[in-house]
């Protein structure tokens, strides 16, 4: 069997633009003799719906688009569609589009798998195409699902919907192969493994392209490019086959190299969004920090430098030659701010200035915040006129080691290291400020967010790394907290994690908070300000109030129960049917017995209890 693997990065509900491309791309597959050509999940509409309101005018029109390709495909193609249908937890759809028939593979699984008297397995979309039997999957489950219960597949083909993230090794597909999961998946199932990913910018979420081909034993015996549009078919064959079988050659996986694939996705980013939003140019301001510097750098590789506009704002203070210095290098367009106005803040004048910049030059306006400064607040307060923040899910560490790996391309910067500029301020637990500056200091608090945010680390496990920093921790946590309201008035960001700030945000008036293992509060109002709209001796008596309700004291903490854990169990037991009463089991074994089953019990749990 020969499968086409197409990578196309289009524009979603651009759907005659993207017919005649999916046609081409056919067509050229076929030609190639492939029996199936497979597009990324995103490819026809996006990975995402419209507003409820547009939703039925919107699927009509998909509709209408795959009946219009249908007929005029050259071979069998797999296409996948959203669709609004709670059942399938996906959100879509995986079309086999066959001589002029539509088959959802999906929606057929799923019935398929209601009306069965038993549960011997789980819906996953499959069918049978030039002697082979091919399972498709769109989701970490399907796979999971395919390893667990035995299906026969000869192929599978893995539609990734996971945009690139840089704590999801398997969101990176084949240029991360020896960390993700897709060499046991095709060891596990004796199978080929087909992943094909999504390419470009899709609103504030990157897709990095890398699709593969794995044979039965896991040797990878075909790799697209990544952060590249491609074709290529591949031929694969049975399950007892292996790619030496076939005379082909096995590939070694590349090494992956974190910051240059952070790079490379915030490029494609900041191109596809600007492209997406019906603009050629970009502007931003370099205030003297790494991360406005290495903005710049990612701007002019992304769109190239005639179309890159740079302010030397009032707030680059000393840092202002470095930057002059840098634009020049990069031959974008520089241009010099206003200077500093007695009573105003500089920050704010240079946003001021962006805007008016942006306006002239019809560019969309960048910030050079990132996932640090977000967190700790650092542009709160701030005027900002920033329609995009590209490194807002990048941390301040990561920003540094992405610069040391553009310097290795070409040394653009002359000095790469985190100077007075990228200071962050933490305000601590008796008032006073603790200022972080060296890599060292801003280090360990990127370690700390990285474990609240992105791995669900409570309080006590991140002081229980036994580095000796928990007012550091403490102080950390804090002040993300304090500034919740800031960082939802931000721009969006370019997502480049599983879990951005907006996936760990607060709940906006909680009075609630964790504290210090030993006891010791993690939350003083006095060190965060008066709430706004509250008189003194009204935050004074919130004080009190606090003071006097403090939560459950960390050693009976300790010796608490597994409440959640309990819960989740007997959630679990009701779900299953494990509250049933005894006789529904007796029925259930009656009925096993009627149509001569050995196992007793065929629904799952019915009751766990005794008559008594």
């Amino acid at each position: 069997m020969r499968i086409g693997i197409v990578q196309i990065d289009t524009v979603p509900g651009a759907f005659a633009q993207t017919s005649e491309r999916i046609l081409a791309q056919a067509k050229r597959a076929a030609e190639q003799k492939a029996d199936l050509v497979v597009f990324p999940l995103a490819a026809l509409a996006g990975v995402a719906l419209p507003p409820f309101a547009d939703r039925p005018a919107f699927l009509a029109d998909i509709a209408d688009t795959v009946m219009e390709i249908a007929g005029q495909l050259p071979c069998p193609a797999l296409i996948a569609v959203p669709i609004d249908n709670d059942e399938l937890e996906c959100g879509f759809d995986a079309l086999l589009v066959d001589h002029g028939k539509v088959r959802p593979l999906c929606m057929e699984a799923y019935l398929k798998a209601g009306a069965a008297v038993d549960e011997t397995s789980a819906e996953v979309a499959e069918f049978d195409l030039a002697d082979a039997h091919v399972a498709v999957a769109l989701s970490y489950d399907d796979l999971d699902t395919l390893a667990n219960y035995d299906y026969g597949a000869d192929v599978i083909i893995y539609l990734s919907g996971n945009p690139f993230a840089l704590d999801d090794p398997s969101s990176m597909m084949g240029a991360n192969l020896a960390d993700a999961r897709f060499v046991d998946d095709a060891r596990t199932c004796g199978a080929w493994f087909v992943g094909v990913a999504p390419i470009g910018g899709y609103g504030d979420e990157v897709f990095c392209g890398s699709s593969f081909v794995l044979d039965p034993k896991g040797n990878l015996v075909a790799e697209l490019p990544a952060f590249e549009e491609a074709l290529q078919v591949v031929e694969v064959g049975e399950s007892s086959d292996d790619a030496f079988a076939h005379g082909a050659s096995v590939l070694t996986p590349e090494v992956f190299d974190a910051p240059f694939a952070a790079w490379e996705a915030v490029c494609l980013g900041i191109q596809d969004f600007v492209k997406k939003q019906g603009a050629t140019d970009v502007a931003l301001t370099l205030d003297g920090t790494l991360a406005s510097q290495v903005l710049l750098v990612l701007a002019s590789d992304a769109l190239g430098p005639l179309h890159v506009h740079a302010l030397v704002g009032a707030a680059a203070g000393s840092g202002a030659p470095a930057c002059r210095d840098l634009a020049r290098r990069l031959r974008v367009d520089q241009v010099d701010g206003p200077g500093h106005l007695a009573d105003f803040d500089a920050h704010d004048l240079d946003e001021l200035s962006l805007a008016a910049l942006a306006r002239q030059h019809d560019a969309v306006a960048l910030s050079a915040l990132d996932k640090t400064a977000l967190a700790l607040g650092t542009a709160a307060g701030r005027v900002s006129c920033a329609t995009l923040l590209p490194l807002g899910d990048v941390y301040r560490t990561d920003v540094l080691d992405m610069a040391h790996m553009r310097n290795t391309i070409s040394p653009l910067f002359r000095r790469v290291e985190l100077g007075e500029a990228d200071a962050v301020l933490i305000p601590q637990a008796d008032g006073s400020v603790r200022k972080l500056v060296g890599e060292r200091d801003l280090t360990r608090v990127d370690e700390v967010l990285l474990g609240y945010v992105e791995y669900d680390r409570p309080l006590h496990d991140l002081m229980g790394d036994g580095r000796g920093e928990d007012e550091l921790v403490d102080a950390v946590l804090r002040c993300m907290r304090a500034h919740e309201l800031s960082r939802r008035a931000q721009a969006p960001v370019l997502v480049m994690s599983t879990h951005t700030l907006d996936d760990a945000r607060g709940v906006l008036g909680m009075a609630w908070h964790d504290e210090h293992p030993d006891g010791l509060a993690s939350f003083e109002p006095s060190t965060l300000g008066t709430d706004e709209g509250m008189t003194p001796a009204q935050n004074d008596d919130a004080t009190q109030v606090h003071e006097s309700h403090h939560t459950v004291p960390s050693a009976r903490r300790h010796n608490m129960p597994d409440v959640a854990g309990t819960l989740a169990m007997l959630r679990d037991l009701a779900e299953q049917g494990g509250f049933n009463p005894v006789e529904l089991g007796a029925a259930f074994n009656a009925a096993d017995a009627r149509e001569g089953s050995d196992e007793a019990l065929s629904g799952g749990w019915v009751s766990i209890f005794s008559e008594n």
